[in-house]
């Protein structure tokens, strides 16, 4: 293991994007809606362009192929765009346990939340389509999510499960993922802490939950990046959690939609422990293996 790369890598990353954070949000551009939905996604892109710097710039090695960036699609690349979808659906079953909390498929309570003319336009088409609403916002995030959702997720994922995953593999499968996301929850603190980003009420708790939050995902994305042979199918699998980590919310009413309910609170913390639980049972003994083996398998061909 390079330790001198990976910390190379870590100053540029959190480098690039603390210091660009700082300057939007301090400046004062941050409160404006339109220009902070652009900026968002454009975050986005700081763990690719980091790559970019130490792989290409200072390391002079290659990037395509010993980072996963090649390869032929293969049924894991549909399982990781409809896993997420299955991980939301039993976040809110799990939800549905809490004290004070209840299933509404009908989405009373979320739009409730709304204001008055945008509720009474959804309200409006739910009732015109043929078929429950939830299968239309279920759809929309997928094809987003494998569209222009991985896309942005791309640029996270040549990072978290391209560069670092290569780079931890003395560490083991386990350790890499845990320490991949204890690097990846931190970087989003600019966003949760000056935007919201998925705890608007609790920003400064919600650093650590979300850190929780990537710790728990991360092994999950990488056993699909391993499995897979490509970072391809982890862009994928971001993006349809990206597009789809609502929904298990807008189908529970009561309790704390943001540290209980959803996918990157307690019930999803639950579902993720479950999840790691079998591929743990399931791979014992061979992940390891295999993970060396997916990135021998690049270094060769590149």
């Amino acid at each position: 293991m390079n330790k001198r790369k990976i910390l190379i890598y870590a100053l540029w990353l959190y480098g690039l994007s603390f210091g660009f954070a700082a300057l939007f949000f301090l400046s004062g551009l941050g409160s404006n809606m339109i220009l902070l939905s652009l900026f968002m996604p454009v975050y986005m892109f700081f763990p690719l362009i980091a790559v970019f710097i130490v792989q290409k710039l200072i390391y002079k090695e290659a990037v395509a192929r010993p980072l996963l960036l090649t390869g032929k699609p293969n049924w894991w690349w549909p399982v990781a765009a409809i896993l997420p979808l299955l991980l939301v659906g039993l976040t809110a079953l799990v939800a549905i346990l809490f004290p004070g909390t209840t299933l509404d498929l009908g989405m009373e309570n979320y739009l409730g939340m709304l204001d008055g003319a945008t509720a009474a336009a959804m309200t409006d088409l739910f009732e015109m389509l043929p078929f429950h609403p939830l299968w239309l916002l279920a759809g929309q995030a997928f094809i987003g999510g494998i569209t222009i959702n991985a896309l942005f997720a791309f640029g996270e994922e040549i990072g978290w499960r391209g560069f670092l995953l290569r780079e931890f593999q003395a560490l083991g499968f386990w350790k890499a993922s845990l320490l991949i996301g204890l690097m990846w929850g931190p970087w989003h603190a600019p966003l949760t802490l000056f935007a919201g980003h998925n705890y608007p009420s609790t920003p400064v708790f919600g650093v650590l939950m979300m850190t929780v939050f990537c710790m728990l995902i991360s092994p999950i994305i990488s056993f699909i990046t391993i499995k897979s042979r490509s970072v391809l199918a982890a862009a994928f699998f971001h993006g349809v959690i990206n597009g789809s980590a609502s929904l298990g919310i807008m189908i529970v009413a009561g309790g704390n939609p943001e540290l209980l309910n959803g996918l990157t609170g307690l019930a999803g913390f639950i579902v993720l422990l479950v999840v790691n639980g079998l591929i743990f049972i399931t791979t014992r003994g061979t992940i390891n293996e295999n993970y060396k083996a997916v990135f021998a398998r690049a270094e060769r061909t590149t």
